[in-house]
């Protein structure tokens, strides 16, 4: 049978409210299906800021990349990476409106951060834990080593890995991966390169020169465990895990994270 007699006899078995009914149904079916394959939009823009040109992206859920640029190349091929996840809308002022927060927070201004984080681009289960718990459990004016965030994500013996998750952090500044040092307090590395990290830290509250190479002498250590801070090299303190020290810049600020003075040592 030819398929135009075909499609004729198959027409007269059809009224046209059934045929209605099957496009209808078949636009349905085709717009769920874009709908599943739409790519989330993402408002674009580069801004100068104090730590220097910034690709900023954001979504509806919040700043999905703060990232810093090195130069035209490396700007390209972040484009071309984003572009893998989103529809990408070029926006200036959103942008600059991240690049006034950080100028805000790097001055002093603790609470300038307004911005929620969408962590849409963090490679993997692990990664995601490690940045929210950096979120969650290490405020400003506090650091952590690699091996504690470990810990308080559950792979305590993953110092390594944890480091790795941090390098790869699309949204640093938002989430703080300048708050982990190597243990025992030297500054170790950051994706951003040293004098960001050193310029955070000191905005947050840490007296570091641009040749620090450690946390200052005057930090104070917290220890969760035990609700108490104490002055470097206390005999109390020392009997603490490492994994559970975390480094606060002043009495003040470990005080300000719920700990209270060690009585032997008495920190201030």
């Amino acid at each position: 049978m030819k398929i135009d007699t075909l499609v004729d006899s198959m027409a007269d078995e059809f009224s046209d409210a059934m045929v209605e009914e099957i496009l209808r149904e078949a636009r349905g079916g085709f717009a769920r299906a874009l709908e599943r394959i739409r790519r989330p939009q993402a408002a674009l823009g580069v801004v100068k800021s104090v730590l220097g040109d910034l690709l900023v992206a954001l979504t509806a859920r919040g700043v999905v990349l703060n990232h810093y640029l090195r130069d035209g190349a490396d700007l390209a091929a972040t484009i071309a990476h984003l572009r893998q996840y989103f529809d990408l809308v070029e926006d200036r002022r959103a942008a600059q409106e991240i690049g006034e927060e950080v100028r805000r927070y790097v001055g002093g201004d603790a609470a300038a951060l307004r911005q929620p984080v969408d962590l849409a681009l963090v490679n993997g289960a692990f990664q995601r834990k490690v940045l929210t718990k950096l979120m969650a459990v290490v405020p400003r004016g506090a650091v952590i080593s690699y091996q504690a965030l470990g810990a308080a994500a559950g792979a305590p013996d993953a110092a390594r890995a944890v480091g790795n998750a941090l390098h790869h952090n699309p949204v640093p500044v938002y989430v703080p991966c300048h708050r982990v040092v190597a243990s025992g307090g030297a500054i170790g590395g950051y994706g951003g390169g040293l004098p960001r990290k050193l310029q955070l830290l000191r905005a947050e509250g840490f007296a570091l020169e641009d040749t620090a190479a450690a946390i200052p002498a005057e930090a104070v250590c917290g220890h969760h465990s035990t609700g108490i801070y104490c002055r470097r090299g206390c005999r109390a303190g020392a009997r603490a895990h490492r994994a559970r020290i975390m480094f606060f810049a002043s009495p003040a600020q470990a005080r300000r994270a719920g700990l209270r003075p060690c009585k032997l040592c008495r920190p201030g």
